[in-house]
This record gives structure tokens, C-alpha cells and sequence, in this order.
């Protein structure tokens, strides 16, 4: 008898019995006779995660990387690989526990982490969250309240000890799950790119090895894991696809299955990043401003576009103002280009998200929509000055008999025994309208901007100068009202002018 090498540093391990040994590789768990199968599948298995960390550039020499382990099969499997090479990539490795205290066990199975990293001397954080009242505060279900909770504690947990790196333990087939689950319910390209291998700091060692390799590699390696009871309960989506639909797709169709659906993911996902870079550099060129509400794309460029890159800006933009897209879907961003194509319409969207067109501009702004109207009418001193804060100007009157005064853009000349007084400074109202100086007829206030091509965000900030009757005199600095406006026979001539 003999422990054969697995290309692991050697190490002691603590059996249950008390027994120390050492070991000079994850497969020597237990005695193997020379040239035993199962080191070769140990060794083939560990190569392939390997090839899968080198492939993506999942590790640097001398990282510090937090494995998230559960206690599960696929997480005890990542934390053992990746201390076998830890000594290989210069890895320190700190382990991560979160007790969603969901189930009874879940105590236990804390338990269970804490004492397998104390016997590999590793350090850990354990630690215990209620996910159940997190889920009832923040209107979640239980598997996205469940997933928001374990991403941030393992954030946390990261950047508390400095951690480069993230350990996550999904493994082929739950990324064959997750693109089966994103089809059934309904996915773009990014939504079936399923499980990225990479994701900022979090990695995936074992994204490219199936469940019954892990499982195999435990069950040669005499290595215990806790189960999970509710993973072979076919109550949610994921389970009833694990449980059901894949095993019914591999035993009718295809056994190579689980493969397929994980290649066709990575297609998917190559395909997205082109597209996502071609539209991240168009977005930058198109976008005219930008704030932390609001970002304004030409609407000629983006009306000239492809449909695929077009759907990539407005969930681009969406994402700079609100940090992600999360409840914005496929059906969300198509229903709102069919809004913009017209002049003036727009739609709202979850997250206070707002999409609208201005004529050559499309605008995106987040934030509940406040009415930016004036409240009350401003009275104006006529003659005299005065100020008007909420259009920040100031408004001079003078009544002038000789009226040796030009009508221009900031001065409007009007018969003084025409306006009924007082005189009063507002932005629009819905319903207004006027009489347009030289011009026949009436014409809505409304009508009259989109005519002239103002932008809607534009026409609030309008200031309109009326009587106390609310006849219009003045759009001011676009056009008088032909009712008031001084003739030659009129006798006292009104001059309001901006100063």
C-alpha cells in the first residue's frame, strides 16, 4: 500500500477517529493501491479546475481569497481543491459562513463549516442573519432575499480581511439550471449568459465540472459534506428543474445535456460582451449631458441604430443612473423605444425610472417626477422692478407714452389700457392659450412650444406674463400677444423688459 502524489504539498490531516496522518494530497484521504484509478480521476478532476482558473484569470500569486462554503457537496469541493493549490498559487484562503436561519439543521451545519476549517487551521466568518424578516422588509421572496443577504455578507466578510477574491461553489450544472430557468421564464442574451465564470471579485473554480464529479471526488476521498434537504424538494422553479425537467432532457433527448446548455451559454455570453462594448462606446458618444438624475442620448443617432444596439444603450443608461437593472426587463426596454417614437411621449419604469423624447433628444431620468410649476403667481410692480426667484430674473416695467422702445426678445411693448392690472409672472398652465402676435386666431399655449420645437423639460421654464383676468400678454423671450401688443394709435404704451 502507498499514498500517491496528487501535485499537492504535504500536510497533516485529522480523521474523525482522532488519527493524524500525513498526507501529500486531497486524493490520499485514503489508502490506494499504485497506479488507482482513483487519484487518476482526483488528479484529472483538479486539472480541470485549474485549466478553469487559468482560463479566466481567476487567481493571482499570493491572493487573499474567501471561499464561501455552505456545507454542501459543490462548496466543501471548491474549499478542498483550492486548498490543495494554495500553496501552488501562494493563496491565503479564509472561509465564509452565513446561517440564513431558515431550517433547524442550519446551526448544525455552521457548526459542521467551523470545525472543518479549524481542523485545515483556516480562519472563518461565521455568522447568522434572520433572511426571513429581511425578505418580509424588503417585499422579496425568499431565494432573492436569500441571495441579497449572502452577497453582501460575503462583501463584507471580503473586505474586512482584504480579500481579492470570492469563492463561489456553482458548478456546471447549476449554470445548465439557471439557463434553463432564465428560458422558462423569459430572458434576453445577458439573461441566459447565465452564471458568469468571473463577476468583479467573485470567481467560480468548479463553473466547468459537473455535480457527480464533485460528488465523486468527495465520495473517493472519504471527504464529509452536510445535505441540504429542501434541494430534493420540487417546490421551487430551480428544484423542479434539477429534479424533473433536466433528468427528463438527458434520459429522452440528450445525455450530454447539461454540457450543452453550459456551451451555449458561453456563446451567449461572449456574444453580449461584443455587443455590450460596441453600445458602451456608442452610448459615450451619443450622450449629450449627464447628471446623477438624468442622462440625455442624441435621439438621430440612437434612432439610426441597430435593434440589438439600441436595447443596450437604454439598459446602459438605465444602469449608470441606477447601479444595475435588476427589475427592468427585456419587455420593459422594447415598450419603451415603441414610446419615444413619437415627439413628446414617453413611459415610466419600475426603480422611478423615466424615458421620454424631446424631438432630436431622448432623455432617461430617475426619480419620482415633481411638478416643477410655479405654485403661485408672482405679481409684478408696475411701474418698478421686480423679482421673480423661481426663473431667477428680474422684471422692469415702465409706462412709456412715447415708446421710443424696439420689442425684442427680453422687452415686450404692450397698450397699457388693454391689460387689466395687476400684471403677473407664471410658468403655464394646461389649457392656456393666446393669440400670437401677427398671427390670426387663437392658438393653444401647448401647441405653440411643440410647433417651435421647445423640449418638454424646456416649456416649464417658460415664464408667461398675465393680467388679473389670466389673459396671456407675453410668452416671454418667444412672442406678444397680438391683443395687447402697442399699435400706432395707442396712447399709453406698457414696456416690460428683463433686467
Amino acid at each position: 500500500m502507498m499514498l500517491k502524489r496528487a501535485g499537492f504539498q504535504q500536510r497533516s490531516i485529522v480523521l474523525n477517529n482522532g488519527l493524524t496522518i500525513i498526507m501529500n494530497a486531497v486524493c490520499e484521504m485514503r489508502s490506494v493501491k499504485k497506479g488507482s484509478k482513483t487519484c487518476v480521476k482526483t488528479d484529472r478532476l483538479i486539472n480541470k479546475v485549474r485549466g478553469t482558473i487559468d482560463r479566466y484569470n481567476m487567481l493571482k500569486k499570493g491572493d487573499i481569497v474567501i471561499v464561501a462554503v455552505s456545507g454542501g457537496p459543490d462548496s466543501v469541493c471548491a474549499l478542498e481543491i483550492l486548498y490543495g493549490l494554495k500553496d501552488e498559487y501562494g493563496l491565503t484562503i479564509h472561509v465564509a459562513h452565513l446561517n440564513h436561519k431558515f431550517r433547524k439543521e442550519a446551526e448544525k451545519e455552521a457548526e459542521f463549516v467551523r470545525k472543518m476549517s479549524e481542523e485545515k487551521g483556516i480562519a472563518s466568518t461565521i455568522e447568522a442573519i434572520d433572511v426571513k424578516e429581511y425578505c418580509i422588509k424588503k417585499g422579496l421572496s425568499k431565494q432573492e432575499g436569500a441571495r441579497e443577504v449572502r452577497y453582501d455578507f460575503l462583501r463584507k466578510a471580503a473586505d474586512k480581511i482584504g480579500a481579492a477574491k470570492i469563492v463561489t461553489g456553482h458548478t456546471a450544472d447549476d449554470q445548465a439550471e439557471t439557463f434553463l430557468m432564465r428560458l422558462i421564464r423569459g430572458s434576453g442574451a445577458s439573461g441566459l449568459s447565465a452564471i458568469p465564470p468571473v463577476r468583479g471579485r467573485i470567481i467560480r473554480p468548479l463553473i466547468e465540472i459537473k455535480k457527480t464529479e464533485a460528488l465523486g471526488f468527495l465520495k473517493e476521498n472519504n471527504i464529509r459534506y452536510v445535505k441540504d434537504p429542501t434541494n430534493i424538494r420540487p417546490v421551487y422553479l430551480r428544484n423542479k428543474i434539477r429534479l424533473e425537467l433536466l433528468p427528463l432532457l438527458v434520459k429522452r433527448f440528450n445525455p450530454n445535456i447539461a454540457s450543452v446548455l453550459c456551451r451555449e451559454a458561453d456563446i451567449l455570453r461572449e456574444d453580449e460582451a461584443f455587443l455590450n462594448g460596441i453600445a458602451d462606446t456608442i452610448f459615450k458618444e451619443m450622450a449629450t449631458s449627464q447628471d446623477k438624475d438624468s442622462i440625455t442620448l442624441n435621439y438621430l443617432r440612437f434612432n439610426g441604430l441597430h435593434p440589438a444596439i439600441k436595447k443596450r444603450v437604454v439598459r446602459r443608461a438605465v444602469a449608470e443612473l441606477t447601479g444595475g437593472i435588476k427589475k427592468i426587463s427585456y419587455l420593459h426596454i422594447t415598450s419603451a423605444i415603441d414610446a419615444i417614437k413619437n415627439t413628446g411621449k414617453g413611459i415610466d419604469l419600475p426603480d422611478d425610472i423615466r424615458i421620454e423624447r424631446d424631438y432630436n433628444s431622448l432623455k432617461v431620468c430617475v426619480g419620482k417626477v415633481k411638478s416643477t410649476a410655479v405654485q403661485e403667481a408672482v405679481q409684478i410692480e408696475v411701474p418698478g422692478i421686480t423679482e421673480v426667484p423661481y426663473f431667477n430674473i428680474k422684471v422692469e416695467a415702465i409706462i412709456n407714452n412715447r415708446a421710443a422702445v424696439p420689442e425684442k426678445a427680453d422687452t415686450g411693448l404692450f397698450d397699457f389700457d388693454r391689460a387689466a392690472l395687476p400684471l403677473f409672472i407664471r410658468s403655464r398652465k394646461e389649457g392656456d392659450y393666446f393669440f400670437p402676435a401677427g398671427m390670426k386666431g387663437r392658438k393653444k399655449l401647448k401647441e405653440y412650444l411643440i410647433d417651435h420645437k421647445i423640449p418638454r423639460a424646456e416649456r416649464e421654464k417658460i415664464p408667461v406674463l398675465i393680467d388679473k383676468n389670466n389673459a396671456i400678454l407675453w410668452i416671454i423671450g418667444l412672442r406678444m400677444d397680438e391683443r395687447f401688443r402697442a399699435k400706432e394709435d395707442t396712447k399709453r404704451r406698457l414696456v416690460v423688459k428683463i433686467v
